[in-house]
């Protein structure tokens, strides 16, 4: 009789071949996932920039930031700084044509501001607490902003260390209001 022909060893390689690739194409993801993750990011990945508006208890009145602010009848960005932050902010809001869209506040946990730009100094990051914005991962004051709409109300916050990068995203926040 003819010897039966096997595909097992061959096979056997290609799979553990095809489980490997596997194994490191994902682990190497996996690697970079976590090398692009900042002690500034929100300790529950689900809630930073998750896109939705009314999401995690929202809407709720915006508190008062100082005198008239939020200015009723206009949706309001509130951005949520560290005094280091402030400069590339600043550089990217003047760009940006935000404020023919919203009226724009810089609330920053220590000395500085924007030019052109309501500033407050928030410096224990109480009204970070006020507006319902978690500690980052690391601890210390909140990096990320709030979108209150035209009657007073946030209607989005999060935690975004890369704010100043992401601008289009808050425009894009500001449309998808009521």
């Amino acid at each position: 009789m003819g010897s039966a022909v096997t595909d097992g060893p061959p096979r056997r390689r290609v799979l553990v071949a095809v489980w490997l690739a596997a194994v490191l194409g994902f682990g190497s993801l996996l690697a970079l996932a976590r090398a692009a993750e900042s002690g500034l990011d929100d300790p529950d990945p689900a809630r930073q920039r998750s896109g939705f508006l009314d999401a995690g208890g929202l809407p709720q009145p915006a508190p008062s930031l100082a005198a008239g602010l939020p200015r009723p009848g206009r949706p309001t960005v509130v951005f949520f700084l560290r005094p280091e932050d402030q400069p590339g902010l600043c550089r990217s809001l003047a760009g940006a044509a935000l404020e023919q869209r919203a009226q724009l506040v810089v609330v920053v946990s220590g000395p500085g501001g924007c030019d052109g730009v309501a500033t407050v100094n928030d410096g224990p990051a109480e009204l970070a607490a006020a507006y319902g914005l978690p500690h980052p991962r690391s601890g210390g004051d909140p990096v990320g902003y709030a979108v209150v709409d035209r009657d007073g109300w946030v209607r989005y916050r999060t935690l975004d260390p890369a704010v100043a990068d992401n601008l289009a995203e808050v425009a894009t926040i500001l449309r998808d209001l009521p």
